[in-house]
């Protein structure tokens, strides 16, 4: 857990009374002998608590704080995103956290145009790093909403502020690379895909940028990172928006896993989708929103929660789903675990 406990038990004398007492009949100098009594120090026995032989993950949705949601903060929590997690507490209480990063998150660059662009107050990162967010992926279709330069920014600020990214780099190698948390002598590493773009920002051999799912090199590029790792988890941007998984995702979740990965999550479609076991292995295909403005429909406005504990071998089991819901100021309201 991210706390470690020591448990010290220190005998201690009964008392001053007693310990005079002891003293004049037990420890006495003999003027003619020049003898010395003994006396056996009580030391403190230090018991540390072994190191678990698994990790637990926990996997959330996509996280975005611009329009509505920042509005919301505005005129609801006066300024403060703290709010928003405040009732929050389950990634506090596992090894490794992650979500989604839906967006730049930075005051540089401009918007490229697209029909929905975000980019969120760089006050956000060290409210998720207090959230517990450890990891995010930022291989989506909104990271180049504010140019390459708000997407460099954004990468420079979330190692700033402690919180380690998946799927994007200063150039391919960099992108290409698993990003790695090693706890309780495992290490357990991340890749993410952007499987809905933009290509434009796709990471090049000089090129800060994204992985892109349609990358030649993508079967190989797991199975290279698979060899350095424990547990191999690779995200993916994909699917279809508001609909169930499709095939493509089946396709690309199965070849991920054939090639070396021993997780597969995924986000983009904004509603939560099913989980499947490929080969003993698991696919969830979409997490849905867990912080999002999208409070037109019931679906939009909650998300899966997942997790589960993953071994040395890449073996995950005790897989545990959760519903988390928004309220109307796009608070967290409630994480609440599935009834089977």
């Amino acid at each position: 857990m991210k706390k470690t406990f020591f448990i010290t038990f220190i005998f201690l004398g009964s008392g001053l009374a007693l310990y005079w007492n002891f003293l004049s009949n037990f420890l006495f100098i003999n003027e003619n002998s020049n003898q010395v009594a003994s006396v056996a120090t009580a030391l403190p026995v230090v018991i540390e608590e072994k190191i678990p032989d698994r990790v637990v993950i926990t996997f959330a949705g996509d996280v975005m704080m611009d329009r509505g949601v920042k509005s919301s903060v505005k005129n609801n929590f006066l300024g403060d995103y703290n709010e928003l997690f405040k009732n929050v507490e389950i990634f506090k209480n596992d090894d490794i956290s992650f979500v989604n990063l839906e967006g730049p998150v930075s005051d540089l660059g401009y918007n490229v145009g697209s029909k929905y662009s975000f980019r969120m107050d760089p006050k956000v990162i060290p409210v998720l790093k207090d959230t517990g967010i450890d990891i995010v992926s930022f291989a989506n279709n909104h990271v180049g909403d504010y140019t390459v330069k708000a997407f460099t920014d954004t990468l420079k600020r979330l190692n700033d502020g402690g919180i380690l990214y998946a799927g994007a780099g200063h150039n391919y190698t960099e992108a290409t690379q698993p990003t790695v948390i090693e706890k309780n002598n495992i290490k357990t590493c991340f890749l993410g895909f952007s499987d809905v773009g933009p290509d434009w920002i796709k990471a090049g051999d000089e090129k800060p940028g994204i992985l892109i799912a349609s990358d030649p090199k993508f079967a190989v590029t797991i199975t290279d990172a698979k060899r350095n790792c424990d547990a191999l988890i690779v995200s993916f941007h994909f699917g279809d928006e508001y609909k169930p998984h499709t095939k493509r995702q089946a396709k690309l979740a199965h070849l991920a896993l054939d090639s070396g990965a021993d997780i597969v999550v995924g986000h983009h479609p904004h509603v939560p989708q099913d989980i499947e076991i490929y080969n003993g292995k698991p696919i969830i295909y979409s997490l849905g929103n867990f912080l999002f403005d999208q409070s037109w429909s019931e679906p939009t406005m909650q998300g899966l929660v997942v997790q589960m504990k993953v071994y040395k071998d890449g073996t995950a089991n005790e897989i545990k789903q959760y519903d988390s819901k928004q309220n109307k100021f796009f608070q967290i309201e409630s994480i609440t675990e599935k009834v089977k």
